[in-house]
């Protein structure tokens, strides 16, 4: 009997992809901050 594949990649990824836009809204807003060109 296989175990539900795309279950296991949702249950992975959905904290891999919060951290990842996390670090991508923080590294945008301070981007913006400093006047650098994103």
């Amino acid at each position: 009997s296989k175990r539900q594949p795309r279950f296991f990649w949702v249950s992975a990824a959905a904290p891999l992809t919060s951290v990842v836009l996390g670090s991508l809204l923080v590294y945008l807003t301070h981007a913006e901050k400093h006047g650098v060109q994103v």
